[in-house]
């Protein structure tokens, strides 16, 4: 995502840049032509500002406070339109996109750690896996412990 942003500063600089020396040759050519040019230019430029700072304040600033979920959406749209603004920007929003669906996610996933080695992860909403000591009854999560804490009987299902 970052590399998109600086890639889309650097093409909204040259805009500008061009949009200064058009407005510059504007000013010492008095051309109809020009001066029409020079307000489309300045339309362009206005957008490209716009559209930078809508990806930095609405994608990226999300993605560094960690609001995956929220920065989802518009860094599709940011993608999609960028593709057509600038290639590559576009293609990088749209791998950001991708990326920021799989952190959403990863962040969705229930983990379980109960010591070395006996961990699991559940996706959300699934049950979780309980076992039953079959010695003394009591019940305890599917690879919480290899023996029951309480008789020492192996747990197995």
């Amino acid at each position: 995502m970052l590399v998109a942003l600086v890639l889309q500063v650097i093409g909204a600089v040259v805009v500008v840049a061009l949009l200064v020396l058009l407005f510059g040759f504007t000013a010492y050519h008095f051309l109809r032509v020009a001066w029409l040019v020079a307000l489309v230019a300045g339309v362009v430029g206005t957008i490209s500002v716009v559209f930078l700072g809508c990806a930095y304040e609405y994608s990226y600033l999300r993605i560094r406070r960690g609001q995956y979920q929220e920065a989802q959406a518009p860094t599709l749209v940011i993608g999609i339109l960028s593709v057509f603004l600038g290639l590559i920007p576009g293609i990088l929003y749209l791998v950001g996109y991708v990326k920021l669906g799989d952190a959403v996610r990863e962040q969705q996933v229930v983990t379980f750690n109960h010591g070395p080695g006996y961990g699991f992860a559940l996706a959300p909403g699934a049950p979780v896996p309980m076992i039953a000591c079959r010695q003394c009854q009591r019940v305890y999560y599917v690879g919480q412990f290899p023996f029951c804490p309480n008789c020492g009987q192996k747990l197995s299902p």
